[in-house]
């Protein structure tokens, strides 16, 4: 894992033992744990056909789907639940369960792993939650307003059954950005458009399927000087707002109310 750094799987640059196969679909891990405990991962699936059953050991995992379609089936204490998912369809897979995808058709998409309370971390940043609501999609719920004219769309977080991470789409308009922080750890994922992340005096572009990981408290900008929206798929834990944001000298950023 290295914070800041984006990752892509077209790019030449991903090592071998980062593609793996299950069942007819391409795994790339873009995010691995590294040298950090109890950390997320990030990994993208290409699947035309059928993939191979996953469980998700000792972490929820939380998939959004970028582009084609597949089914999604899911296999838990309450019986198997399967959901056609297409562009902008999401899904949270408690620990413990069974997941797999079939009949996919140019899928692409993004399974993120949230340790569970397996690990002392988790467990003291868990949520309590409300129903648990295994599908959903984007458009469904109202936007909200973030810095510099930027909305956000919650997908999932605990109203809806996530313990331990919130999950959301950020469209961010073409605009500059000054550097700011977090206080939360984060997995980005570039679904539309495209753009620079700034992180010191390093520029990185940004297109789709670009990947990165913030960690709490790392300076960093999201340009998009592009005509058109860039939207950003955010992960992030401990749960909270993605509007929570700081500028360097400590102060919150517009938009924001610090609880």
């Amino acid at each position: 894992m290295k914070p800041g750094v984006v990752f892509s799987a077209v790019s030449e640059t991903i090592a071998k033992d980062c593609i793996t196969a299950r069942g007819e679909a391409k795994c790339t891990t873009l995010i691995d744990r590294g040298t950090y405990a109890e950390a997320m991962t990030a990994v993208e699936i290409w699947l035309t056909g059928d993939a191979a059953p996953v469980v998700s050991t000792k972490h929820d995992t939380l998939i959004y789907t970028r582009s084609g379609t597949g089914t999604l089936e899911i296999s838990d204490e309450d019986g198997v639940h399967s959901q056609e998912m297409k562009a902008g369809s999401a899904s949270l897979i408690r620990s413990g369960s069974t997941f797999n995808w079939s009949s996919g058709k140019e899928l692409r998409a993004l399974e993120v792993s949230v340790p569970d309370i397996s690990g002392p971390f988790a467990r003291k940043q868990k949520s309590p939650t409300e129903f648990y609501d295994r599908f959903v999609q984007q458009g469904s719920s109202d936007k909200s307003a973030a810095t510099s004219n930027r909305e956000f769309e919650v997908l999932y977080d605990a109203s809806n059954g996530s313990a331990h991470a919130t999950m959301f789409i950020g469209f961010i308009p073409p605009s500059g950005a000054p550097a700011h922080y977090h206080l939360y750890d984060e997995i980005c994922h570039i679904v539309q458009g495209g753009g620079e992340l700034h992180v010191g005096d390093t520029l990185q572009e940004l297109t789709i399927g670009s990947t990165f990981i913030v960690a709490p408290r790392l300076l960093h900008a999201l340009v998009n000087n592009r005509d058109e929206d860039l939207c950003l798929l955010g992960i992030f834990r401990p749960a909270g707002s993605p509007a929570a944001a700081y500028y360097p000298d400590g102060h919150p950023a517009p938009g924001y109310i610090e609880s």
